[in-house]
């Protein structure tokens, strides 16, 4: 039998409980172990009406007490909502992290926005062991448990473990502006155990495979064969190459200037030149193979304008004139049908950029500023392999 509903609050009268001040709030017991919590905003400043934000605590008098203290902190801190969301389910909660990023509340490149989307219609859609529509939850009843059951449910759904990672890092995230907004009063991704990523040894193609793809492309296309020359030679990343303007090359110094990339930004936005991916800028020393490639690139335009390229235009544009970029997928395309029986991939000569560099005997953190990675993040990928270190290391145990 349910009891009776009772309501505590710091002492005041019904009189004064009828008429409590911004801030204070009360707890009134719904059932066993269940309690609401809520606490009075400030009127509505065009209609005057009071406003209340309440919580359902499932647990002890202890707990609600605890929700209570929690619930009045945000208030104070003006992190509560104050309309303009009904976002009160996890579903609710992904739609607004959505929302933020597209408006541009959130800064995330065009790229990332569209896996964000796609990583929560997977997450809100998934069904959990116990029947329930994981999206369909309450946020004030998403406990790290349900977070969990629901990494163990898109493994048994044959999800891939970096897929599980990608929408751990969103879910975590959305969830964390729910907490800011005022929605929830802790972010309970936090205390889940994150899906574990399993390190994978990059393949590297050698010297001889460079050179074979590249005769072979350069008898298809000559123009994909002095891109793909400019990618071996720096290890920039496909886009960056793509977002090259005449004005980022200094043929003088033979260095390149990279603080931009083309990527596809999905239905409704297109193709766009943004920063890179650290959002940062770097200068690229160009060998002489290198150095000759863009100049063929550049000779090209001349013999076909009668004059050098405008700064402004990309030097691998999508025309002749250079003024449109080239679509990431239309390269990738480009690509594979010119590679002739090769499988190697575009983004196997950035790998080659990368461990020639690191077996020659360069530092980690020369490397890093080459490619435009973190130390760290470069470290992840090449640490493992059989290194120039680990060779001298062995020598000593020669018998």
């Amino acid at each position: 039998m349910t009891r009776p509903r009772r309501r505590s609050n710091t002492g005041a009268s019904n009189a004064d409980e009828r008429r409590r001040s911004r801030g204070s709030g009360g707890i009134i017991q719904l059932g066993d172990h269940v309690w609401r919590v809520d606490i009075e905003l400030r009127r509505d400043s065009v209609t005057g009406r009071r406003r209340r934000v309440s919580r359902r605590v499932r647990g002890s008098r202890e707990d609600a007490e605890l929700a209570l203290a929690r619930l009045k902190v945000a208030g104070h801190q003006n992190r509560l909502p104050s309309g303009g969301t009904n976002a009160r389910s996890v579903a609710g909660a992904l739609e607004l992290y959505q929302q933020a990023a597209e408006s541009g509340s959130l800064e995330l490149a065009p790229r990332t926005i569209t896996t964000s989307r796609s990583a929560s219609k997977v997450m809100a859609a998934m069904e959990m062991p116990d029947g329930r529509r994981f999206g369909a939850i309450l946020l004030g009843r998403l406990t790290w448990q349900d977070i969990e059951h629901l990494y163990a449910a898109m493994r048994a759904s044959k999800r891939g473990p970096d897929w599980i990672r990608r929408c751990a890092t969103v879910l975590t995230r959305a969830l964390e502006l729910a907490r800011k907004r005022g929605l929830i009063d802790s972010n309970p991704s936090k205390d889940a155990v994150r899906p574990k990523s399993i390190r994978k040894k990059p393949f590297a193609p050698a010297e001889a495979d460079v050179r074979h793809v590249l005769k072979a492309v350069t008898a298809k296309d000559e123009v994909l064969a002095d891109l793909a020359t400019l990618l071996a030679s720096t290890g920039m990343r496909t886009g960056e190459v793509l977002g090259l303007l005449w004005s980022d090359v200094d043929l003088d110094a033979l260095e390149l200037h990279v603080s931009a990339a083309v990527t596809d930004g999905g239905p409704g936005v297109g193709v766009v030149r943004k920063t890179t991916k650290r959002s940062d800028w770097r200068d690229v020393p160009l060998t002489g193979t290198a150095a000759s490639a863009v100049r063929r690139q550049a000779e090209r335009f001349s013999c076909t304008f009668g004059r050098f390229p405008v700064p402004a235009t990309y030097v691998f544009g999508v025309s002749a004139d250079g003024v449109d970029p080239l679509r990431p997928d239309g390269l990738s395309h480009r690509w594979a049908a010119a590679r002739g029986s090769s499988t190697l991939t575009l983004l196997d000569l950035r790998h080659y950029v990368a461990t020639t560099m690191l077996d020659a005997g360069e530092s980690y953190r020369t490397v890093a500023d080459i490619l435009g990675n973190s130390e760290a993040t470069l470290r992840l990928h090449y640490d493992g392999r059989t290194g120039i270190e680990k060779r001298k290391a062995v020598a000593a145990l020669e018998l």
